[in-house]
């Protein structure tokens, strides 16, 4: 469980990231959106953030980014964690200046999850986390000593989806072996509602507690965790000691067979 909490908290990280920056910045400036999105999505991963392309519509209350991927930390061989194919916003306009802000939907399209343990036995999950500051628990770090955390705007969001998704698992342990499952379309709606709206850093642990519930199931058949926290070396010689358990219980197998069969006769 350790490994898809891990899978989605980032990726709620990143998509409450993107939404942000199409809620503050919405507007025709585009550039000035796929600006702030690397910049700021870069700054809190430490890794490299790109966004293929933002179109925004004032007037309508929409925006996509698409293309949007998350480079993956020094150690690990695939170039992303994360490529996020379509994020699509929708926001009521008329709420804009209120309190609560309402996001109609957040749309999610094509999703995938590059996770990876290296020859080392940590996975690249666990280094975005450490390098995002974050605890693994989900909660947003302690501020320092004379800095005031700010809250930021409420929100509600009426409709999140999440379709088509996949997740990719590279083991260093096994070269020769891709593993890979789907993730289950995820549809989350009233988000922050009953409270009378809620902060992005609320909105994402309410959708990281129905998304650990709804795809732990179907991530944990990859059955990755099994090879955290051991190296390349640890697993051969796990691998050798379990191979001569193998081969004493055979020998003993035998050795009980034939004498079994002397005193039979």
């Amino acid at each position: 469980m350790k490994a898809i909490r891990g899978i989605l908290i980032a990726v709620v990280v990143i998509v409450v990231l993107a939404v942000a920056a199409v809620f503050f910045l919405l507007s025709n400036l585009d550039s000035i959106v796929e600006a702030a999105i690397e910049k700021y999505g870069s700054q809190a991963t430490q890794t490299d953030v790109r966004v293929a392309s933002v179109k925004i519509k004032l007037t309508e209350g929409k925006g996509t980014v698409s293309g949007l991927t998350v480079g993956n930390p020094p150690g690990f061989s695939t170039p992303n964690i994360f490529a996020l194919g379509k994020i699509g916003t929708r926001i009521d306009v008329q709420t804009v200046t209120q309190d609560p802000v309402v996001i109609d939907e957040i749309y999610v399209g094509a999703p995938e999850v590059h996770y990876e343990i290296n020859k080392a036995g940590k996975s690249n999950l666990d280094a975005l986390k450490q390098n995002m500051g974050g605890t693994g628990t989900g909660q947003p770090s302690t501020p320092a000593e004379g800095e005031k955390g700010e809250a930021g705007p409420k929100l509600i969001v009426r409709r999140l989806v999440v379709e088509e998704g996949k997740v990719k698992a590279r083991i260093a342990a096994l070269p020769k072996q891709d593993l890979s499952t789907k993730l289950p379309r995820i549809e989350l709606k009233d988000l922050g509602a009953k409270q009378g709206g809620a902060t992005p850093d609320e909105i994402a642990e309410e959708i990281v507690a129905v998304l650990v519930k709804r795809v732990g199931t179907a991530v944990a058949q990859i059955g990755v965790e099994k090879y955290l926290g051991k190296s390349v070396d640890q697993l051969k010689q796990d691998l050798k000691d379990e191979a001569g358990k193998r081969v004493e219980r055979g020998l003993g197998d035998r050795l009980g067979g034939g004498l079994r069969d002397r005193l039979g006769q």
